[in-house]
């Protein structure tokens, strides 16, 4: 065991050396490392921060310094926020409890999570380093387990979903810019015993922000994570698709399902029969979410969803009204015992903020700020946990991260102050 500051100068150094391969794989300059970016606040973005920081921004200072911090004293790469929210620690990398490095893991993104049932825990992350190979271990997504149901004393990983070392679980990407450059995961879910990942072929990266796909599709698990298989019938292909050949497509009205090439999937029963709700935004950062529904039992069957718009169920996906408006990126949606209401959270102009509603079709309270883009401009990917912690319901647990230090850290903000 390093002591902390051996411990923060090698963390320094490994990220340098992942930021560089960052660059080097998936383009030039930090914004094309994509799901990732700088996101420094612009006029707009400080304005909105500003505004917003009565709103769960500000207040009492954070508590995270009284906390045990696993690295012996304050990891660098744990995000420096006040307020409600507390910083708590790490969940990847050198700084993490597991040290994931130790798995291939030494620097990632995202880590949402879904309950696999038997309480197990999936947490899939996107373009992920490993420092230990040619090109620095680059695999486009990687997949772990947890058994840890109490997230207020540290989020134990178990490992990789399959045992072995961080890899792709997703097809293989083509690693071709222009063509396929990555495939990346946006949700899972667990119906009827099995685990499904929702992910995107990412086409190109553009500015910050901003990247095309060429389809979305499901993939499916019947061995609790081990391997995955894509499912035809979940595929959306894009309207901006590459064209190529080897590059998987359908046909179909690709404009309209331009609205769900990324997804936060959730389970809800309504008049007794069991759905999956799959709210569905656009690639890139700057589109707003619909909303889609699938039965259970025909899940993850895209020709079979209805869409809600605004006042009821179709099946035209034209018909998809914007449940959520605004810049939603990143979404992640549940229902939370606790404010007995369905929370949205997602990164938007302000920061991370967070919504509440009645019903999961909305209608959607104001946004209310959990982490400022003034304390944190490079946060993105924020992610509730799955499973709470039972004995404080009135914290929320997340994970978020930051592209300076691009991992995962785990946060937890006081529900009743936000959204008082």
């Amino acid at each position: 065991m390093y002591s902390s500051s051996l411990r923060r100068v090698s963390t320094v150094t490994l990220t340098a050396v992942v930021t560089a391969a960052t660059a080097t794989v998936l383009g030039t300059g930090s914004a094309a490392a994509a799901p990732c970016d700088t996101y420094a606040p612009n006029l707009i973005d400080r304005a909105s921060a500003l505004l917003s920081s009565g709103s769960g921004s500000s207040g009492s200072s954070s508590t995270s310094g009284s906390l045990t911090s696993w690295a012996g004293d304050t990891p660098w790469d744990l995000p420096n926020v006040s307020g409600p929210t507390e910083a708590m620690y790490m969940v990847t990398g050198p700084n993490s409890p597991d040290e994931t490095q130790r798995l291939g893991l030494a620097s990632t993104d995202l880590g949402f999570m879904w309950d696999a049932g038997a309480g197990q825990t999936l947490m899939a992350f996107g373009d992920s380093f490993g420092c230990d190979s040619g090109l620095s271990g680059w695999h486009s997504n990687a997949l772990f387990s947890s058994h840890d149901t109490d997230p207020s004393d540290g989020l134990y990983l178990d490992g990789t979903a399959d045992g072995g070392r961080s890899g792709e679980f997703l097809p293989v990407s083509l690693k071709e810019p222009g063509v396929e450059h990555t495939k990346i995961p946006t949700s899972g879910i667990e119906v009827n015993g099995n685990q499904y990942v929702d992910f995107m072929s990412v086409k190109s990266w553009g500015n910050a922000g901003q990247w095309t796909t060429n389809y979305a599709q499901t993939v499916e698990s019947t061995d609790g994570g081990k391997e995955f298989l894509p499912v035809d019938t979940s595929t959306r292909a894009s309207s901006k698709a590459s064209g190529d050949s080897r590059i998987t497509s359908v046909t179909g009205d690709s404009a309209a399902v331009d609205n769900f090439q990324m997804t936060a999937l959730t389970k809800h029963t309504e008049n007794g029969t069991d759905y999956v709700y799959a709210y569905g935004t656009p690639s890139g950062r700057d589109g707003s979410a619909r909303l889609a529904r699938i039965r259970q039992s025909t899940f993850p069957d895209w020709s079979s969803a209805e869409y809600w718009d605004g006042s009821r169920w179709t099946g035209d996906a034209t018909s998809a009204a914007t449940v959520l408006d605004g810049r939603v990126s990143e979404l992640s949606v549940q229902y939370n015992d606790y404010r007995d209401s369905w929370l949205a959270m997602y990164e938007s102009t302000e920061g991370i903020v967070l919504r509440e509603a009645d019903s999961p079709t909305g209608p959607w309270s104001e946004k209310k700020t959990v982490v400022s883009r003034l304390q944190a401009p490079d946060a993105y990917g924020a992610f509730m946990l799955p499973t709470q912690a039972a004995d404080d319901p009135s914290r929320l647990y997340f994970v978020m991260t930051t592209w300076s230090g691009y991992n995962t850290a785990m946060l937890r903000t006081d529900l009743d102050a936000v959204l008082r």
